[in-house]
């Protein structure tokens, strides 16, 4: 079958328009090839009982048949004026099989034959001309008096004449046909335009509102990183006053020991002593709130940093709050980010604070926070882990949703890590991940080296 398919295949495209045009040339295909093998066969029949005339004239014709077949093949174009060919040469043809064979009784079914062929490879205007040849072949027989009897002749004609009304007929309807499946594909392409009109209107109105949806839920995002960074400044600013408080405390007693000192007048060298443990305590002051202000001086710009570095103001920052726990830190050495400092310090602080909150009520007598770094070719990978007890299969499915806390009865918001997620994913284009493994919870943060 693949072999047959290869032989008869056109090398040609034909268009919608063309689906009668394509399936004449397919079987004009097959008539060319069968009808040109077959004649050159029956020519070596007749050639060898003698009759040289009919052999040549065949053998002519199935020549012309196979040429026919392969410029056919190469060009749709060349169907109009070979099928015309074909049946000036298929009059000459049955003249001389009528003429050189008359005892083959067979030869009535060329005529009959013909008006079939005629109308199907021709049209109506070509085939109705082909047609009063084939009758006025007719009359030729009858003119020279061709061994017929009058009856064969009546039932000659009327079986051509019916066979061509037939035909004629079909013609009309296959027309007929056409062109209402025309008018339908017309009336179907308009109905298609319509509707893809239509379709293009609502997915232009539906990209408006996904357009406005995405803008409200950015300027949504936006707002609750304001209100999370405001409640991170609170958050620090309590931290600091927090540390203060213990060496404004000492400050105070320092200076009142110096006041008893100088009403005493006792030797300056103790003064000076004291004015310089005012003056320590001042420093340590003074790198906190420096610590603040490194973090937050920069919004959401990218700039260059260690992440050791980073991690360590943090860790000052929040040193008030992580009284009684050993903080464990493994970033690799040089080890450095091209991202907004503030944000990820931003993301850090609110890891921490949540582990920190987990130890309030949690019975963990030896307490730990683990911050490891390191990177890869790709990305930078950060783990954050604490060891308070874990976090239940329930509540990890949920704990970057918007508004999921667990302490809601002291105040959480259930924002934190939502925030976090926004950050690390939307504006880093990292991800960020938490597990649970024997008590301990561990939040992974992938950030890529190269950040568009």
């Amino acid at each position: 079958m693949n072999l047959i398919n290869k032989i008869f295949a056109h090398k040609m495209d034909f268009d919608e328009n063309e689906v009668i045009l394509k399936h004449k040339v397919t079987s004009m295909l097959y008539l060319s090839l069968l009808g040109g093998l077959g004649l050159l066969m029956f020519s070596f029949f007749r050639y060898l009982k003698g009759n040289t005339i009919v052999s040549i004239t065949q053998a002519l014709f199935g020549i012309i048949l196979l040429i026919g077949f392969y410029y056919l093949k190469q060009n749709k174009h060349f169907y109009k004026i070979y099928s015309i060919v074909i049946f000036i040469i298929f009059f000459i043809y049955i003249h001389i099989i009528f003429f050189y064979v008359p005892e083959n009784s067979l030869n009535i079914l060329w005529i009959i034959l013909a008006p079939v062929l005629i109308f199907y490879f021709l049209d109506r205007a070509i085939g109705t001309f082909f047609l009063i040849l084939l009758l006025g072949f007719i009359g030729y027989l009858i003119y020279v008096e061709y061994p017929y009897t009058i009856v064969e002749y009546i039932t000659l004609f009327f079986v051509l004449t019916t066979t061509a009304l037939i035909m004629y007929a079909y013609e009309n309807l296959k027309d007929s046909e056409n062109s209402r499946l025309k008018r339908y594909n017309e009336k179907l392409k308009e109905e298609v335009a319509d509707r893809t009109y239509e379709l293009a209107k609502l997915n232009e109105s539906l990209q408006d509102r996904v357009e406005e949806e995405l803008a409200k839920t950015t300027r949504q995002e936006q707002m609750l990183l304001r209100q999370n960074r405001m409640a991170n400044l609170g958050q620090m600013i309590d931290a600091i006053a927090h540390q203060w408080r213990q060496p404004l405390m000492n400050i105070n007693a320092v200076l009142m020991n110096i006041d008893s000192d100088l009403e005493f007048k006792k030797n300056p060298k103790d003064i000076q002593e004291r004015l310089q443990d005012i003056f320590k305590l001042t420093a340590h002051m003074s790198r906190t709130i420096e610590d603040f202000r490194n973090m937050y001086k920069r919004g959401k710009e990218q700039d260059k940093f260690k992440l050791e570095e980073m991690a360590q103001e943090v860790l000052n920052i929040l040193k008030g709050s992580l009284k009684g726990i050993e903080i464990k830190s493994k970033i690799e050495c040089n080890l450095s980010l091209n991202v907004c400092k503030s944000e990820l310090s931003q993301v850090f602080i609110i890891i921490i604070s949540n582990a920190v909150d987990a130890f309030k009520i949690s019975n963990v007598q030896n307490r730990k926070i683990t911050i490891l770094a390191n990177e890869t070719d790709q990305e930078c990978i950060i783990k954050i882990i604490d060891n308070a007890g874990g976090i239940d299969a329930d509540t990890i499915s949920k704990i970057f949703d918007p508004y999921f806390t667990t302490k809601s009865q002291t105040g959480g918001t259930g924002l934190g890590l939502y925030i976090a997620k926004i950050i690390i994913m939307h504006n880093m284009n990292g991800a960020i991940m938490a597990h649970s493994i024997d008590g301990n919870s561990e939040f992974i943060i992938k950030i890529p080296r190269s950040i568009k």
